[in-house]
């Protein structure tokens, strides 16, 4: 496992660490296997509370890892029982404008939703306000049996942040959002995946292990192909639906032409005997 403690500068592209407040000390820990990256929440002594360092720090590793071509996958998770409850309440903004977070550093939930890695949130604990807009910019997020969650904004007398209104919007439906966002009740894992917030819930004893199975196994795709899915995604939102798909079509059939044609066929091959392989041990199950 490589940890990566600089990180490339999109305008630059000399290689930077990220901000460091709360007495230099880091509030995210960026870990790298192979094509996946996993950025933690690491403040387990506060549960992972955000501060205004943690949300410059997010745009900056986010931002670096977006043009990193050899990361398609990027995993949001927290230290510790808990994935991220929102503000630290304790180490709050004071009244000095200096302790706010940059402006831009908001622009983090942009980064998860648009960047060309597939996003996921890998939610092991409360998962609530900053957290859970975090989680809701995400294209995937699963969750551990025990994981609570909650909008809270209104709860400590804040309107939103981090754009919880559009990407719980999308993700959930218009009526639902606002429900959740004006009257902040908390829910769980089993009402988080019957209203579709999460896709799977994994037992908390095994989430992490089977989370992290998870993610390797999409990261064991072709990376070009996995970004040009997640373009896909993306052009669905500005597009109608004849001129996305002359775009997507054009796409497909590119994955057939040049060089890309022979990465295809190998793919193909290699799929075939797969599945050969497979009902091979099937029958020798049978038998």
């Amino acid at each position: 496992m490589a940890s990566r403690h600089g990180f490339v500068d999109a305008g630059t592209g000399e290689r930077q660490s990220p901000s460091r407040s709360d007495g230099d000390v880091p509030t995210l820990d960026v870990q790298v296997v192979g094509s996946v990256a996993t950025v933690t929440f690491d403040r387990p002594a506060a549960r992972n509370g955000v501060t205004p360092s943690m949300v410059n720090e997010m745009y900056e590793v986010l931002g670096a890892l977006s043009v990193d071509a050899t990361i398609s996958v990027v995993v949001l998770t927290g230290a510790g029982a808990t994935f991220c409850p929102g503000a630290d309440l304790n180490r709050g903004p004071t009244k000095e404008p200096e302790s706010l977070p940059d402006i831009t550093a908001y622009q983090s939930s942009t980064l998860l939703h648009e960047m060309p890695q597939v996003t996921v949130a890998a939610i092991n604990g409360a998962c609530a306000g900053a957290g859970l807009a975090w989680a809701a910019a995400c294209d995937l997020r699963v969750a551990a049996s025990d994981a609570r969650f909650s909008t809270a904004f209104l709860n400590v007398g804040l309107p939103g942040e981090l754009g919880a209104p559009w990407t719980l919007s999308r993700a959930l439906g218009s009526a639902r959002a606002r429900d959740l966002c004006f009257l902040p009740a908390k829910f769980d894992a089993t009402e988080a995946l019957r209203t579709g917030f999460v896709s799977r819930v994994f037992p908390s004893a095994t989430f992490r292990e089977e989370a992290a199975a998870m993610t390797a196994e999409l990261g064991a795709h072709d990376v070009g192909v996995l970004r040009t899915m997640k373009q896909n995604f993306l052009d669905t939102e500005r597009l109608p639906l004849d001129e996305y798909i002359d775009l997507e079509a054009r796409r497909q059939l590119e994955s057939f032409t040049g060089d890309a044609r022979i990465a295809t066929l190998q793919r193909f091959a290699q799929q075939r005997n797969r599945l050969i392989r497979n009902n091979s041990e099937a029958k020798r199950g049978e038998e």
